[in-house]
């Protein structure tokens, strides 16, 4: 299933400092939060502090050095939406 309407972004490293940051201001803008972090489990707790806040968020488990990992994360997000947003500050 894939929702082409709600703006999507995919943020590495989203469980801590700036991505943090930045997945919690898109999320109270109303954007679809792809949280990327290597280690699940301060992913899934990052994820809780941010949907409490209202956002809309899914953990994709991402380390961006493995291939592997890569390839998991692309097919991950392509089962919630058909595209990503371009992020202008």
């Amino acid at each position: 299933m894939t929702n082409s309407e709600q703006t999507s972004v995919l943020i590495t490293g989203g469980n801590k400092g700036l991505g943090f940051e930045a997945a919690r201001r898109l999320g109270e803008q109303g954007w679809a939060i792809f949280l990327g972090s290597r280690d699940e489990g301060r992913g899934r707790a990052a994820a809780r502090k941010l949907t409490d806040g209202g956002a809309n968020v899914v953990v994709v488990p991402l380390d961006v050095t493995s291939e592997e990992s890569v390839t998991d994360a692309v097919r991950l997000v392509r089962e919630h939406t058909d595209r990503l947003g371009p992020v202008a500050w």
